[in-house]
């Protein structure tokens, strides 16, 4: 059998749709140096292993299958050595677990681009290729992905220890399409929005009931208490437009949503400006329903039917719209751009679950139309909805997850509708965990709305966990559900981060998704906003149903680990324990949580306002009850003094410390805040450093000193401002 070639071309282009093909290898003699190129980039170079007794695998050797493509890069030595290996990838790529959590593993998320402890895995957001490798002991060289200056281009870098037991890497290009089956995820041809997302919505708060002046009310209480905190928009649910639809059924649909109803007399130019006075933004909401049984006698031509000539109807949709071309102009691009022109930013669809799963799929079922047609027709129907709007408005597709509206919207809801029983608040934070493999990836996941009328203890675990998660954060309640407390609460989760997946793989299906039945509280009135109810323990454990993670320490959807890499700033970790059942007493791992075991770490719980010590390895933490929630902060415990933690945000924090800078035994810290408010901020000081002084620059500040940790009280008399920490 000949030898291996090894040919490598004199160019090879970078392909704008990155190619499911091998990455192709080639060795330099000179240097020992090996690399392996894939679309026109070396996106991994290894050096240091020498050339004696060296063992790897040639390109297509390693392809283990045609599709979903996966190739195995294996790497052997005689004897013991340490290499070092260099990915090279887009200018948009994070680190990865390449698996969900297990047992006792945190789930974990990021905001910024850290190399996180462990984590065996990085994706190329850009490029859709996810590469993570097994079998040999291996550590980062790095805290962050290094940024090449002249091609922007990212860098991780790491050294394995390698022997005669093979170190493997896994390629998989078009990850996310291929192999986890999201076959319209073409990132190199359409990204969601990646900018935090928070505001109000009128359903849950008055349903089908809300007016004009209920909306205004709105727009005036939020901007009042929390767009200085970065509250952004005021969404109008069901309940302004003209009904049945379309309520001319000569006419078009369109019409339905563009001509307000009684309860909006103005229409909508009226409450727009309302809502854009309070410096707010407008959301609307229109759904894919046809109610109107008049219009299928006067324009059956828009309708699919059955074999024999009978209008198809489907649950909670009415008629099935046949998402033709004609039908679309004529009926649905109107009023998406009529209402972009009338002024908002914000587009909510909802019931296009049932035009697909109880319509498209009926007709399917019916023998009507093929797979490919239900696609192509669902398809169409959102990216009219899409063209409408333009690529700078928000689409939220609403509800549940949907494949199809994958490279279309910016936001998909993973959970059916919420509300503040204790059904409604578990489902949302269950529901985070299972899709969080999703989330900025194909979109950004929304848990419904929050309910924060709810028990204050579930209302502050659901606004922790959507803050720091990342999630779409909209409320809505009445607004006499915000007493002082509740409104301190959501101002310390606004505005929610920028956080992005740390881990991915397949959808787990092992625990019951939703917990929506008529014995756990969801038969309620259309009509009537859902009143908080009372929780037994027992029903909640039944409601949780049996999965295979259910007696561990921390069952899945439990436990959270956010690192933050932010510019200016020394990382740090956020850890979440969220009792979605009642939590035992027990202890964490630093590993299970994306932190080395052999480092220190410095621990703060935000909802306490405590400082609970040093650790490493593992630490202690106490039993939760049903809905409580315990979230740390973990800092690597260094040799000067750092900043700790605040209580102006729950990611102590990512929002108000702008840098920390330390030199000539002084820290620095520049600070954002809110005019005419206060806030704590807390220091850590190792031994051998005395405080003299606490300066403050346009801010006023006053502190105290306990042990190793010292207070600073900030009065914020400017929006920006400074305190310094003399030693």
């Amino acid at each position: 059998m000949p030898a291996p070639i090894s040919y490598k071309p004199r160019f090879i282009p970078t392909q704008t749709e990155p190619p499911v093909v091998h990455a192709a290898h080639s060795y330099d003699d000179a240097t020992d140096t090996l690399t392996y190129e894939y679309n026109g980039r070396n996106i991994i170079t290894m050096t240091g292993q020498g050339s004696e007794g060296f063992g790897y695998r040639h390109s297509s050797d390693g392809d283990i299958q045609s599709w979903p493509f996966t190739q195995q890069l294996y790497f052997i030595l005689d004897e013991p050595r340490i290499a070092q290996v260099t990915f090279r990838l887009s200018s948009d790529a994070v680190c990865m677990r390449p698996n969900r959590a297990s047992d006792e593993q945190a789930i974990i998320g990021q905001v910024g681009r850290p190399l996180l402890y462990g984590v065996n895995g990085v994706y190329d957001v850009n490029q859709d290729l996810l590469i993570e490798w097994y079998g040999r002991d291996w550590k980062w060289l790095d805290d962050q992905f290094e940024v090449d200056p002249e091609t922007g281009e990212l860098l991780a870098r790491l050294e394995v220890e390698l022997g005669q037991s093979s170190w493997f890497v896994n390629l998989r290009p078009q990850y996310y399409r291929t192999h986890l089956g999201y076959m319209y995820h073409k990132p190199w041809e359409f990204r969601p929005t990646p900018k935090p997302v928070s505001g109000w919505c009128s359903w849950e708060a008055y349903r089908r009931d809300v007016s004009e002046s209920d909306v205004a009310g709105a727009a005036e209480f939020f901007s009042k208490h929390f767009k200085a905190y970065g509250m952004e928009y005021i969404q109008i649910d069901d309940g302004f437009e003209k009904t049945p639809i379309p309520y001319d059924p000569k006419g078009s649909i369109a019409n339905a949503w563009l001509d307000t109803n009684d309860q909006f007399p103005n229409g909508h130019q009226a409450v727009v400006g309302k809502i854009r006075k309070e410096g707010l933004k407008a959301g609307i909401w229109t759904s894919a329903s046809l109610t109107n049984k008049e219009f299928m006698e006067e324009q059956p031509e828009c309708i699919i039917k059955d074999k024999d000539g009978q209008c198809i109807e489907g649950e909670w949709l009415g008629y099935l719209l046949d998402c033709l071309p004609d039908t679309l102009d004529k009926h649905i691009r109107p009023y998406y751009e009529g209402l972009r022109k009338l002024g908002y930013d914000y587009f909510k669809t909802d019931q296009i679950r049932h035009l697909l799963f109880d319509g498209l799929h009926k007709a399917a079922r019916m023998g009507v139309l093929t797979t490919d047609e239900v696609q192509k027709r669902f398809r169409a129907f959102m990216k009219c909805a899409r063209e409408g709007i333009g690529a700078d408005a928000f689409f939220l597709a609403s509800w549940g997850v949907l494949s199809e509206v994958v490279g279309i919207v910016d936001a998909c809801r993973i959970a059916i509708d919420a509300n503040p029983t204790w059904a409604g608040v578990r489902m949302q934070l269950v529901e985070s965990a299972r899709w969080y493999h999703s989330h900025r990836v194909l979109f950004i996941n929304d848990p419904d709305h929050l309910c924060v009328r709810t028990k204050f203890e579930w209302a502050r675990t659901l606004c922790s966990l959507t803050s720091l998660s990342g999630s779409l954060f909209m409320l809505s309640d009445p607004l006499d559900a915000y007493d002082e407390e509740r409104i301190r609460l959501i101002q310390r989760c606004l505005p929610p981060l920028a956080t992005m997946t740390a881990e991915t793989g397949p959808l787990d299906m092992r625990s019951p998704a939703f917990t929506w039945t008529k014995l756990h509280g969801f038969a309620v009135k259309r009509e009537k906003p859902v009143d908080v109810k009372p929780t037994e323990l027992d029903d909640a454990l039944n409601m949780a149903g049996r999965y295979p993670t259910m007696n561990n320490d921390h069952p899945f959807s439990t436990l959270w680990a956010f690192h933050l890499d932010v510019p200016g700033r020394n990382p740090w970790s956020v850890v979440g324990r969220i009792a979605t059942i009642p939590l035992k007493e027990t202890e964490i791992s630093l590993e299970n949580l994306g932190l080395d075991p052999e480092k220190d770490y410095l621990v703060f719980d935000f909802w306490a306002e405590r400082y609970l010590g040093r650790v490493s390895g593992k630490f202690h933490v106490p039993g939760l009850d049903l809905g409580h929630c315990q979230i740390l902060s973990l800092r690597q415990v260094l040799s000067r003094p750092q900043f700790l933690a605040s209580t102006r945000h729950i990611s102590m924090d990512a929002v108000s410390v702008k840098s920390e800078t330390w030199a000539d035994r002084q820290l620095t810290v520049e600070l954002s805040g809110i005019p005419g408010t206060k806030e704590t901020y807390w220091f850590h000081v190792p031994l051998g450093y005395v405080l003299t002084e606490v300066c403050a620059d346009g801010i006023t500040a006053s502190h105290k000193q306990l042990g190793e940790i010292v207070s600073v009280e900030v009065e914020f008399t400017a929006d920006t401002g400074a305190i310094k920490l003399v030693f």
